[in-house]
């Protein structure tokens, strides 16, 4: 096990962050137990009655800063936000199956791996989800996009120490990541919007691109 007393974290940045939005009974946290580079919780914040979904978030990835081009210095530090239904199953012990686990483990390994693999997040990259573990999905990446659900003023932190982006983590198939790649981000977001597509996941939505044929 890693000295965890090496290991930076974000929790206090983060912590005052939500508590300008949220009341302390509505949050719940999946701590780490054990870091490598950096200490990456996620934080649950449940439903309300003006909030029909489970928003989950990375506490971590904005300890360090991320490897960004010189002329968006700006944007080197991130967390990941994802949108889940409001009857996703979030009992601890339910945890342990894959159907249940997956958006958090997606979002541990997001917030790890720019700073292992020096490089970046930005609007519209694109990351493989983890094809090793069985699910009731058939999701081939995440896609990292502006919410369009949360305000923009919880998407953003500005302190003394950082700026901190939240982007928002999109389940995509194989066929949209590669008509995004073909075309482009903000083509994929116009067939989104076409049918209807929301930010909250749902394994179950229509796949706006298999019909579609994309030549490299």
């Amino acid at each position: 096990m890693k000295d965890q007393d090496n290991i930076p974290d974000s929790v206090e940045i983060i912590d005052k962050h939500l508590d300008q939005f949220f009341n302390s009974e509505e949050i719940l946290v999946l701590h780490e137990k054990e870091s490598e580079i950096i200490h990456s919780d996620v934080f649950i914040v449940k439903p309300a009655e003006n909030r029909r979904y489970n928003l989950i978030l990375t506490c971590g990835m904005s300890a360090l800063p991320m490897s960004v081009p010189h002329d968006l210095d700006n944007l080197k530090f991130a967390e990941i936000t994802m949108l889940l239904p409001p009857d996703w199953n979030l009992i601890y012990d339910d945890l342990a199956h894959e159907n249940n686990y997956w958006p958090f483990r997606a979002l541990k390994q997001l917030s790890k791996y720019p700073h292992l693999n020096n490089t970046w997040f930005g609007y519209g990259h694109t990351i493989p989800l983890d094809s090793t573990k069985k699910v009731n999905h058939n999701f081939h990446s995440i896609i990292l996009l502006e919410s369009i659900t949360l305000p923009s003023d919880f998407t953003y932190i500005e302190t003394n120490e950082k700026k901190v982006y939240f982007y928002s983590a999109i389940p995509i198939y194989k066929e949209e990541l590669e008509y995004t790649l073909e075309n482009g981000t903000n083509k994929l977001i116009e067939l989104f919007q076409k049918y209807n597509i929301k930010e909250i996941v749902d394994i179950n939505r229509v796949n706006v691109c298999k019909d579609i044929k994309v030549v490299f």
